[in-house]
């Protein structure tokens, strides 16, 4: 269902019109200049692009779209209650609210909902061309003595960052008619983590916070010649199962299935403290 070759209308508009990865663990931390660093097999949670190249880099302020149409408010197919549970928890962990999540199971349960569609109400979108990204490294190089700037490393720098600051499921029976997942849930504002849940109609469930995490990012890989003496960017083929973006150690995702695969698959996870 979360194929990259599957015809869903909300994973398609990712894919297509933004190049972006789908990221398992929603989060802050990330930002226009992050990059990831893969070692072996394992990427690391993002750091800043900065603190791997000399001399100094300075990046101008990222474009920013504060909603983009094709995105905010688009269903997804139906998927698996587990990978829609799984998606929403990590959502609510990187908001700080994990425990609102029990009473949604209890409810997936008491319903005997098979499927669960999401949608993010508004998607906002902050960006740098990759020629301006390119532009600011002209002259620069890796920094050698860096403890993470190792033969064998790869580099993916962040061009654009797709955020939301809310998540909406519904649920659906196993002939695929809607069913109220908030049946015994009640609506409220968790007032610790500042997340608000609402019925925004009646099988829509959405959990909203103060500040719009990060759902996708654009990369590019970043490449040092030795014989020219210089970096290059070049665009990836397909999907990057970059490290969670959460403000704690996270689950390692990985692709449902095999990288030809959009979304990452779920892992257990200890709640937030």
């Amino acid at each position: 269902m979360c194929r990259r070759d599957a015809n869903d209308v909300l994973v398609r508009n990712f894919l297509d019109h933004y190049q972006v990865n789908l990221l398992s663990m929603p989060g802050r931390r990330v930002q226009c200049g992050s990059v990831y660093i893969r070692q072996s097999r394992r990427y690391t949670a993002p750091g800043l692009l900065s603190d791997i190249v000399e001399p100094a880099i300075n990046l101008p302020e990222p474009f920013r779209e504060e909603r983009l149409a094709d995105l905010s408010g688009t269903w997804s197919d139906s998927i698996s209650v587990n990978v829609g549970i799984g998606l929403l928890e990590n959502f609510l962990i990187a908001l700080g609210a994990a425990g609102l999540i029990h009473e949604l199971k209890a409810s997936v349960q008491q319903t005997n909902a098979r499927g669960i569609a999401f949608r993010f109400a508004q998607v906002s979108r902050e960006s740098l061309t990759p020629t301006t990204l390119g532009n600011a490294l002209v002259g620069r190089q890796l920094v050698r003595r860096h403890p993470w700037v190792q033969a064998g490393n790869r580099y993916y720098a962040v061009a654009a960052v797709l955020r939301s600051r809310s998540i909406s499921v519904q649920g659906s029976d196993q002939s695929g008619s809607g069913v109220d997942l908030g049946v015994g849930i009640a609506t409220m504002a968790d007032v610790h983590a500042g997340v608000e849940v609402k019925r925004a109609s009646k099988n829509e469930l959405m959990y909203s916070g103060r500040d719009p995490l990060a759902i996708g990012v654009e990369l590019y890989e970043l490449r040092w010649d030795d014989r020219q003496n210089e970096l290059s960017f070049h665009t990836p083929k397909g999907p990057i199962p970059v490290k969670a973006l959460a403000d704690r150690e996270p689950p390692d995702p990985a692709f449902l299935g095999g990288e030809d695969n959009v979304l990452v698959s779920v892992q257990e996870a200890e709640p937030a403290p």
